[in-house]
């Protein structure tokens, strides 16, 4: 009977082979990982009616300091009327043409003087009053700054209604560009947030103009990509969607007010009694009650670009973005000259909002500035709108 044939030893893989499988496994492992992290959209299971909501006190938001008023020196409109009656006898009209003079003096107050004078025509009856000003909101304070009725006026850099007042200016600024849009409101609500795709979760992205048009924005910069992290307090619009906190916050308040704050200075359950409206929670503060912050972490120095948010008081603010990366155009600036362009606007306190690929402003549907490779897609936006009614 013939003896079977022994078994052969294997031959163990080559060395080479087994460092190449082992680094394909944690290849995949690596982009798995990275997959369902930071790019599969997620929606938060968390429920906001569950954590503590801010609490609008019984006060009026719109009540004014005087002090404060931007109008101290008063303005001055001249408007003519017709008005024409029937002579008697039914012979003809007889017009009146009234220059009146409406003053507005500081805290609202108006006068109103006037000449007239009275000559025969054949025209039909009209009666025009003149117009006023709505001191309504924060218009008590800006007479002037918002349309005296219901026209609205845009132009490729300002837009002029109503509640909304918009100015932007475009400004070089030693190797860089930035655009400064100087923002006047009438109420609140005309200061608002929106999420990428209308919802709130990890990784859901969206172009900011695409956000912007979604929400009938008429100004709109890009958030804090609050999507890509798990912390960082987070209202929009009075609703609080995470409550814990992570660095430098920015507050914007029911009544307008801005407040802000150092992590460890913060105080959340204060400052949902006292209407919390938005925050912002990228980064870092810049101004503080008309003070620049001085030390900044380094890895955040360099020349990039940036948005930023900036208050001067109740109604009126300002929204910065800056250009960069973009040799012989704009080169973006350091976090110290971004601190310092606040302090020369003259802004109370200013705040650093997403900056790099993510800066983007959008004016009227359209993309204002020249992002970095185009811009890209973010969580969320802050932007101007009309109040719907």
């Amino acid at each position: 009977m013939a003896n079977p044939t022994p078994n052969k030893p294997r031959k163990p893989l080559a060395l080479p082979l087994m460092l190449l499988g082992d680094v394909l496994l944690l290849a995949v492992c690596i982009l798995s990982f990275a997959y369902f992290h930071h790019v599969r959209p997620q929606t938060y299971e968390n429920d906001p009616s569950k954590l503590p909501q801010a609490v609008i006190p019984n006060r009026d938001p719109y009540a004014t300091d005087p002090a404060q008023s931007s109008t101290s020196g008063g303005s001055t409109t001249t408007l003519t009327t017709t008005a024409t009656d029937p002579v008697s006898g039914g012979e003809g009209t007889t017009t009146t043409v009234s220059d009146v003079t409406t003053t507005t003096l500081s805290g609202g107050e108006t006068t109103v003087t006037g000449s007239s004078s009275t000559s025969a025509s054949t025209t039909t009856t009209t009666t025009a009053k003149p117009l006023e000003p709505d001191l309504s909101g924060w218009g008590s304070k800006w007479p002037d700054v918002f349309s005296w009725d219901d026209s609205v006026v845009i132009t490729e850099n300002s837009y002029r209604s109503h509640d909304v007042a918009i100015n932007i200016e475009t400004r070089q600024v030693g190797k860089s560009v930035a655009y400064i849009a100087d923002v006047y409101v009438r109420y609140i609500d005309n200061f608002k947030s929106a999420f990428a795709q209308g919802e709130y979760g990890k990784n859901i992205i969206e172009r900011p103009e695409k956000t912007a048009a979604a929400n009938n924005a008429i100004l709109a910069v890009n958030g804090d990509y609050y999507g890509i992290r798990d912390n960082g307090i987070i209202v929009r619009n009075y609703v609080m969607y995470r409550d814990t906190p992570r660095a430098d916050i920015c507050s914007v308040f029911y009544d307008g007010t801005v407040q802000v704050s150092e992590h460890a200075d913060f105080d959340l359950n204060a400052a949902l009694q006292n209407g919390l409206y938005q925050t912002m929670t990228f980064g870092p503060l810049l101004v503080k009650d008309y003070t620049a912050k001085t030390q900044f972490t380094p890895g955040i120095l360099g020349e990039n670009p940036r948005t930023g948010f900036g208050y001067y008081e109740p109604g009126h603010y300002v929204f910065v973005t800056v250009d960069g990366r973009q040799e012989g155009y704009s080169i973006g600036m350091t976090m110290y000259e971004f601190t310092d362009l606040f302090m020369e606007l003259g802004c109370r306190n200013a705040y650093n909002l997403d900056g790099g690929q993510s800066a983007m402003m959008i004016f009227n549907g359209e993309v204002y500035n020249k992002p970095y490779n185009g811009g890209r897609g973010t969580s969320d936006i802050f932007y101007i709108g009309e109040v719907q009614p």
